[in-house]
């Protein structure tokens, strides 16, 4: 189903008197896509099921055994039962499910609701049932994709220590098949940072890390991230070391993220009943100069057409620095650089009044590159970003 939800993360944290079930314990996601994200009925289709993975990134004390849930439309009319799928597996939609999306219109909200997790206690046996948030998923026009599986690269980084920020380095990634057999393997860099190449997005792998030096494991925690530091979770315990399940979910949003249509996504916001809408964008710039470069000048005008469309809405630029550099140079840097943003939006017709621009320097880093720490380009350029704001 075409939920791209970043990553189609169930973020919760939930406290009773014998459970601690955490932050980024469960991932869900219908066809690859997850809440929040703008999904055609003909892309979600195209993968008609449902994945559900226990993470048990923070408790090792609880795991997953079960997860319930519905399919409705917004307005609960047309509501197919519930059902129950195992933890870490994949169930293919019930063909009452797919005649309702079938149904569904631009603009309609398909809603997986009815969420619960059941939670067992390792230590006592207790059983616990927890009820998580609806996840909703816009239906957007069609897309013309292709049905194929798509190959494609994928890049990790290894983390460690409390604060989930310190790179492994110089250490052996092993990417496994479905039957465990080794067919990719990398060595880390200084920076924690691994590569496995032409993967089928319709398969799922292992990757395995085997730790012979229990010094670099801090803690005795191992995390996946991003290349640019953003944590995704953790990797389960072996006795050899660790290990990682890579499902097809993962590497079909992988995929459909670098193809995600900002256009698209401001044009379903001003259709919709949201209030707000953050666009990130990596609006490119030569060192020390606040001129836009020519490369990201056709993002600009995607949202300048976006708005001249929609009236209604308004905007906030937003721009962010790296921590390179002394805090006070970047706050008045990234000031002019959200103000230029915003004179070149004027000079394309969109009205002053509808625009704000503000410039934060260094002051909301959103990895671990603070001042004095030592990070790739990848890292840095997570915080070199403009982040559009839209309102109605």
């Amino acid at each position: 189903m075409v939920m791209r939800l970043k990553y189609f993360f169930i973020f919760i944290s939930l406290l009773s008197t014998r459970f601690l079930f955490s932050q980024g314990d469960v991932e869900v996601r219908v066809g690859g896509f997850g809440s929040g994200d703008f999904a055609s009925v003909e892309d979600i289709l195209k993968y008609p099921s449902v994945t559900v993975v226990n993470r048990n990134a923070s408790n090792s004390n609880t795991k997953l055994i079960s997860y319930n849930c519905s399919f409705s439309n917004m307005d609960a009319k047309r509501n197919p039962s519930g059902t129950t799928v195992l933890k870490n597996t994949t169930y293919a939609l019930s063909e009452e499910t797919i005649a309702l999306l079938k149904k569904f219109l631009p603009g309609e909200d398909f809603v997986i609701k009815d969420i619960q997790v059941e939670v067992v206690n390792i230590k006592t046996g207790a059983v616990e049932m927890i009820k998580l948030e609806p996840i909703s998923v816009k239906v957007a026009p069609k897309s013309g994709g292709s049905q194929a599986p798509v190959k494609i690269d994928y890049s990790g980084k290894l983390m460690t220590g409390k604060d989930r920020n310190q790179p492994v380095a110089n250490q052996k990634v092993i990417l496994q098949d479905e039957n465990e057999q080794e067919i990719q393997s990398a060595i880390t860099d200084n920076y924690g940072d691994f590569k496995f190449t032409e993967l089928s997005s319709d398969k799922s792998y292992k990757i395995n890390v085997l730790v012979t030096d229990d010094t670099k494991i801090k803690d005795g925690q191992l995390y996946a991230a991003k290349p640019d530091g953003t944590i995704i979770r953790s990797f389960n315990k072996t006795k050899k070391g660790f290990t990682y399940e890579l499902l097809p979910v993962e590497l079909t949003t992988l995929a459909r993220e670098k193809e995600e249509d900002t256009s698209l996504k401001i044009k379903n916001f001003g259709a919709s009943k949201d209030a707000k809408l953050t666009v990130i964008e990596n609006v490119y710039y030569d060192p020390n100069s606040s001129d836009v470069k020519s490369e990201s000048i056709e993002k600009l005008d995607k949202i300048i057409a976006a708005m001249s469309e929609n009236k209604s809405l308004k905007l906030s630029i937003n721009s962010h620095t790296d921590a390179k550099g002394e805090d006070a140079y970047n706050i008045t840097l990234s000031e002019k650089r959200a103000q230029k943003v915003m004179e070149y939006f004027i000079l394309q017709g969109i009205e002053k009044g509808r625009l704000k621009a503000k410039g934060f320097g260094e002051t909301q880093i959103k990895n671990r590159c603070k001042n004095g720490v030592d990070c790739s380009e990848t890292e840095h350029q997570l915080n070199r970003r403009t982040e559009f704001n839209f309102t109605k």
